[in-house]
This record gives C-alpha cells, sequence and structure tokens, in this order.
C-alpha cells in the first residue's frame, strides 16, 4: 500500500535529510532555550517549518522542481567543503605548493589540455603526455 502511495513521487535525498536533521537539532536547541518564550517559540516555529518543508519535498510530483533544489544544495555544499578545506589546510597546502612551485615546472600537453609538470633545471626534455600520449618538447 505504502508502495502504492509513494509511485510518483520524489521520495527521500540528501537535502531532504539535512532538512530533517535540522529541524531535529532545531527542535532540541528549542529544549535548552524553554525559560526564554520567545526564542523557544521560534525554534519551534522554524523546526515545525524544516520538517514540514522535508516531508513536502518526499511527497512532491515535481521531479524537475525537487532536482535542481538538490542541486543548487550540492553546489553549496561543495562551496562550503572548499571553504572549509582551505581554512583546514591553507597555511600548510601554501607551504606545500611553493616548495613544488620551486623543484617542478607546470606544462599543459598541446593535444588534450593535460596539466603535467616536469623537473626544472634539466634543459629540453621530450615529454609524453600520461592521458593522451602525445610527446613534444618542453624547457624544463
Amino acid at each position: 500500500m505504502f508502495r502504492q502511495f509513494m509511485q510518483g513521487r520524489y521520495g527521500p535525498d540528501k537535502l531532504g535529510m539535512v532538512l530533517a536533521g535540522a529541524g531535529l537539532g532545531v527542535s532540541v536547541l528549542s529544549w535548552f532555550l524553554s525559560k526564554a518564550a520567545v526564542a523557544y517559540s521560534a525554534c519551534r516555529v522554524l523546526s515545525i517549518l524544516l520538517w514540514g518543508y522535508a516531508v513536502y519535498r518526499m511527497f512532491s510530483r515535481n521531479y524537475a522542481a525537487r532536482q535542481r533544489e538538490l542541486a543548487g544544495y550540492q553546489q553549496f555544499e561543495s562551496k562550503l567543503r572548499a571553504l572549509w578545506q582551505k581554512v583546514r589546510y591553507g597555511k600548510q597546502n601554501i607551504i606545500n605548493l611553493r616548495a613544488e612551485h620551486k623543484r617542478y615546472k607546470r606544462l599543459n600537453c598541446p593535444q588534450c589540455l593535460q596539466k603535467l609538470r616536469v623537473p626544472r633545471g634539466k634543459g629540453k626534455l621530450l615529454v609524453t603526455c600520461s592521458k593522451c600520449g602525445c610527446k613534444f618538447t618542453a624547457k624544463s
């Protein structure tokens, strides 16, 4: 019976799970704010809205709109993850890139534009692209 009901509906996805988890988190937060009436009420309303939207997305029949929302969320999430990586490893990466820049020269394959690196200070080298097998000479 449930299977028939869900047929043609969007169902759960990552954004829906995040919304439901955020609703749960805000609901738990509201317990700690129970003495502040305004904050408690605002948290309760926000948690109900988050849960409601998660359920609405799950039972929706508009696949295109839900997939656009999911794509937007995934794009936002990837930018957030990149920012976190930059904050977490930023200084270390800069040091490693500087050290690598001193030892290697970066090139692009003329045929497939694959990024390659060759050791510096070796003169003219015959470079073979690891992706397409194109051979070309380059100064290191």
